[in-house]
């Protein structure tokens, strides 16, 4: 059983769109198609450069980023259901 299934996720950083204060930028593309599945037991590691979203990645996995685009499922809830996000956290 996958405990973590992602499947073409997608996310992009709209800066600037949440702080009112801040200048516009061009939105940035930090995830574009990731795809991977953790079976339980499975130890992972995330490696990569800074700013490569390794840690981004990692928000999806607990629902406090959701994806742009795709799907992340946690022990089969979809982290985008609003009703899921206390139970996954909890997983």
């Amino acid at each position: 059983m996958d405990i973590i299934t992602a499947q073409d996720v997608r996310f992009i950083y709209d800066n600037g769109a949440e702080d009112p204060g801040a200048a516009p930028q061009d939105p940035v593309m930090v995830l574009d198609g990731v795809s991977l599945a953790v079976r339980q037991g499975e130890f992972v590691a995330l490696l990569g450069h800074n700013g490569s979203g390794k840690s981004t990645l990692a928000k999806h996995f607990n629902a406090m980023l959701l994806p742009t685009g795709g799907t992340v499922l946690v022990r089969d809830m979809n982290t985008a259901d609003e009703e899921k996000k206390y139970e996954i956290r909890r997983t």
